[in-house]
């Protein structure tokens, strides 16, 4: 899935949100057509600036269960046994 992160600190000048570097564009998750997101990630726009770049975001990979893993020490303090001497 290709999604988009501020590239630098700038203000949507359609919405008036402020991006701050590596924020999520957009920040509410709505659809942007393609000539847009083409302008902002390639400096064709009013700023001249690239103000976003693509990134890939994978899917974590899902932990298999643990299944018979040993339990963990409660983590408590052992004491020392008293020694006892014989006489």
């Amino acid at each position: 899935m290709k999604t988009f992160v501020s590239a630098t600190t700038w203000r949507d000048l359609t919405d008036r949100h402020l991006y701050h570097e590596g924020e999520p564009f957009p920040f509410d998750g709505r659809e942007i057509p393609k000539d847009r997101l083409e302008a902002l990630e390639n400096g064709r726009n009013r700023a001249g600036l690239r103000l976003i770049r693509a990134c890939e975001v994978q899917d974590e990979p899902k932990e298999a269960p643990k299944e018979n893993a040993p339990k963990k020490a409660s983590g408590g303090r052992k004491t020392a046994k008293k020694r006892t001497t014989s006489k």
